[in-house]
């Protein structure tokens, strides 16, 4: 004891540099989350889920729809290659035979004639560069809508296969839930043995434990639809359930691997910066614009066709109508064609393009404004969610500790035992709302990756 008190001054420097090691690792946090949560303040981008990516790599390039746009897009690509060639000559040939009655002296040669053309465009007012934009146009329209098209199956992708693990994750916390409520029952029947309580309590948890069979029924037959659903965009995907489906059971640390695992790239207190990047990334907005491109080249084309086009012709013919024995000719020609179409329907042609012209500017805005109100949306669910997310995993602790409690009361005798089979319910009831909340926090946050950095920003073959 004497030597304690002797030494006391170099115990109290021990305990207190202990206590200061312990206190410098970051064994918990008790920072709060910041104002506009994770959507704004992100930590490390990072890929999908491993299943989820499965998926999306799977659907986007091997949908049919996909496919189908693909072949649309070799179509275009075809039509920048006939455009281009139009600045080249144009040859022909022309083979004809004339039977005429001998009083007609125009036709007193030979009686047949073969002559080869090959006609080269001087000057088109415009029309051949109006022609090539608008097949550069038809290209980038058809590309944007492959994009359009892989969004939008990403979208739905990730649709159903959120619901398949939202239905997979509540069959297993019903299922512990069972589970309880089985015990429980258990636990009165055998007070009830004993003289301890009445049959009536016996027959409530009997009924508790029916609804909670039925929920797990109903959260198969959910699954079953669901996996319904992702098979029509990725057919082998059941033949791989392990690698599409694998939930983390635990419910807050799923959430909490939820929130640790998608970041924005932004440092922005706001969705202004989720907006840019959406617009300018938008297939959508993207495929109006090469419209608007699209219908300005053909408004050049017509405006051209008000101007007479200047050629240059090379012909060889052989053979001669009027004479016999005609030798082989060669003629060079230099003339200019016109044509403005039945009456004045060219000026109509011109002015029906602008109404189409001035339709898709209007249709570019209000694609412009839906697009702004998605992101928004998204944007402040996800920060409504990861708010929630906290209090929610409080609640779940709190009717866990509750339940514990209310089970040893009532082996005292100061609760019921409705109060107890509550308890146990509100806990469960917990766990399905953070598992709600926590999948609907990942369906905003890959929503708005999507959106802002396009979907093949990580399946990219």
């Amino acid at each position: 004891m004497n030597y304690f008190y002797k030494n006391k001054r170099i115990y109290r420097l021990s305990l207190l540099c202990i206590f200061a090691l312990i206190s410098g690792f970051p064994f918990y946090s008790t920072a709060k989350d910041p104002e506009f949560g994770l959507a704004a303040q992100p930590q490390v981008f990072s890929q999908p889920p491993a299943p989820l990516l499965f998926l999306l790599q799977k659907v986007v390039h091997e949908h049919p729809q996909v496919k189908n746009q693909l072949q649309a897009m070799q179509a275009t690509d075809l039509g920048v290659l006939i455009a281009e060639q139009a600045y080249w000559p144009t040859p022909s040939v022309a083979l004809e035979r004339v039977q005429a009655p001998s009083s007609d002296l125009s036709y007193t040669g030979s009686p047949q004639v073969l002559t080869f053309r090959l006609q080269q465009p001087l000057w088109t007012g415009g029309r051949l560069k109006a022609q090539s934009n608008k097949a550069l146009a038809n290209q980038q329209i058809e590309t944007a809508r492959l994009a359009e098209i892989q969004q939008l199956v990403a979208f739905k992708t990730l649709q159903d296969w959120s619901e398949m693990v939202i239905a997979q994750r509540q069959q297993w916390v019903l299922s512990q839930s069972e589970k309880t409520q089985s015990l429980l029952m258990q636990k009165m029947m055998r007070r009830v043995a004993q003289g301890l309580s009445s049959q009536s309590e016996v027959n409530h948890s009997k009924l508790r434990l029916m609804q909670v069979e039925q929920d797990i029924v109903n959260a198969r037959q959910r699954e079953t639809v669901a996996w319904i659903k992702v098979k029509q965009w990725v057919p082998e995907a059941q033949k791989n359930e392990q690698h599409v489906i694998a939930p983390d059971h635990n419910t807050t640390r799923s959430t909490s691997a939820t929130i640790a695992l998608i970041g924005a790239e932004t440092n922005t207190p706001s969705p202004t910066h989720w907006e840019l990047l959406s617009k300018e990334r938008s297939p959508a907005l993207k495929r109006l614009e090469h419209m608007l491109a699209l219908q300005t080249a053909e408004l050049e084309e017509k405006r051209a066709a008000l101007q007479p086009d200047v050629y240059l012709r090379a012909e060889h013919q052989r053979g001669h109508f009027a004479y016999v024995n005609f030798p082989a000719s060669n003629r060079i020609f230099v003339g200019l064609t016109a044509n403005t179409g039945a009456g004045f329907s060219l000026v109509h042609q011109l002015t029906a393009l602008q109404f189409k012209r001035n339709s898709t500017l209007e249709e570019f805005e209000a694609a412009q404004r839906a697009l702004i109100e998605t992101v928004h949306t998204d944007f402040f669910n996800a920060i409504a969610r990861q708010s929630k997310a906290e209090a929610l995993r409080l609640n779940l602790e709190s009717s866990q500790d509750q339940q514990a409690a209310w089970e040893r009361q009532f082996n005292n005798g100061r609760k019921t035992w409705i109060d107890v089979m509550t308890a146990a319910r509100e806990t469960t009831q917990a766990e399905l709302a953070v598992i709600e909340n926590d999948m609907a926090l990942q369906q905003s946050l890959w929503r708005l990756h999507i959106q802002a950095y396009g979907v093949l920003r990580w399946i990219a073959p």
